[in-house]
């Protein structure tokens, strides 16, 4: 039989590893000019996306990524500034916080032009890559993502599924870079697990689509917002992570995390409040403090010294020292670490063993580990949060997160 002549077409499947570039858009950025922690990393996606691929579809170079609707995997770990630091903003810090400061007065009097060039030069392909997405046909047929699900009209930062037995909750920040937690993507993750506690979810299954996990908090969402009224919104924004926190020490059901990428701060100090923590080889956990300019939180000082002990504890609030997967696995911050290519397999195997236990054994079995410690952690959260609104009302707190924005985008 001639398939020539017949009009049966045999499509065959192309490498995801090797046309990865392509699909991501990425082409004019070469390999070397790419964040460190990017460099031959896959994208971890949700064991859903793989499923809800349609069958058979004809796809040209590129298109598939495009047409699935999804954000290019590939973003460093530098936050974007999503509106220029301007010599005004430099002096409204100084004017409110009733002081100056060395990097402000630099800042007034150099202005931004540096600033506003690197940032600018490192979103211009994507920004194009966007655009020109924008322009190619639509097919309705071909329209298969995660955020198609009813939690896509609920939510804008996160995606929730709910899988038999237990709700998947998973970051994708479209209001911050690197699934950064910034207010508004805090209240939406308390909201997805508010409603896990109501319903029949035995348990909650915490992951990120691409390929960080969590870069800490959003610090570019709180110097905007800080030259404003300073007192008043670094308030607000202790309140927020005092919330979030406390959401995580209360929930009663078993917590389980998949860390597929780096976690960095308030993304590595909530590990601990959780039940089991499951790693890609290639995560790394992180909680420079110090670098930033601000003090422990997610009760970080209570949690970290009891799993680690004293010394490693303070290596890592205090000096910012990188753990590597392994490592996390052997101070206990981490339960297992599975390999990068059977990542996504492993944990969905395990989640439905545990998925198929009985709920009410799950949750007594968590009540009787947590007894003890609720009230511990809740006081130490709420000293932690009232360090962070003094650190960030003064001067020389924001004098200290402008330096390091100021040195993260020197080194990128």
């Amino acid at each position: 039989m001639d398939l020539a002549k017949s009009g049966i077409k045999i499509l065959v499947p192309k490498n995801p590893v090797k046309s990865r570039t392509a699909v991501d858009g990425f082409q004019s950025e070469s390999p070397e000019k790419l964040d460190p922690v990017e460099q031959g990393q896959e994208d971890t996606v949700a064991p859903e996306v793989a499923a809800e691929k349609p069958v058979g579809a004809l796809l040209g170079p590129g298109a598939e990524r495009a047409r699935m609707g999804s954000r290019p995997r590939i973003h460093p770990l530098v936050p974007q500034v999503p509106g220029p630091v301007t010599a005004a903003m430099a002096t409204g810090l100084a004017v409110n916080g009733k002081g100056t400061s060395p990097f402000m007065d630099a800042l007034t009097a150099n202005g931004t032009t540096s600033i506003q060039t690197s940032v600018t030069g490192v979103t211009a392909s994507k920004r194009k890559f966007i655009d020109d997405r924008r322009d190619q046909p639509f097919d309705k047929r071909l329209r298969f993502s995660v955020r198609q699900t009813e939690s896509a009209y609920r939510y804008r930062d996160i995606v929730v599924r709910k899988q038999d037995g237990f709700t998947h909750i998973l970051l994708s920040t479209k209001s911050s870079e690197n699934n950064s937690l910034n207010p508004e993507v805090m209240r939406e993750v308390q909201s997805a697990l508010s409603t896990a506690a109501a319903d029949d979810s035995k348990l909650v299954l915490l992951s990120a689509v691409g390929s960080v996990f969590c870069c800490g908090l959003d610090f570019i969402y709180f110097i905007r917002r800080l030259t404003d009224d300073r007192k008043r919104e670094s308030t607000k924004m202790a309140e927020a992570i005092r919330n979030f926190v406390n959401t995580f020490i209360q929930f009663k059901k078993p917590i389980i995390v998949a860390v597929n990428g780096p976690a960095i701060g308030l993304g590595a100090s909530i590990l601990p409040l959780c039940d089991v923590v499951w790693a890609n080889e290639k995560a790394w956990f992180q909680t420079p403090y110090t670098t930033f300019g601000q003090s422990p939180d997610g009760c970080s000082t209570v949690m970290f010294p009891k799993i680690m002990g004293g010394a490693s504890a303070n290596e890592m609030l205090l000096s910012g020292r990188k753990l590597t997967a392994q490592e996390a696995c052997g101070k206990g911050l981490v339960s297992q670490v599975f390999w990068p290519g059977t990542f996504t397999q492993e944990v969905m195997v395990r989640i439905k063993e545990l998925a198929s236990c009985n709920p009410v054994v799950l949750e007594e079995s968590k009540a009787l580990v947590r007894c003890n410690m609720k009230m511990e952690l809740e006081q130490a959260n709420e000293r932690e949060c009232e360090v962070l609104k003094k650190i960030w009302g003064s001067a020389q707190g924001m004098d200290s997160m402008l330096k390091y924005l100021q040195r993260k985008i020197d080194e990128f």
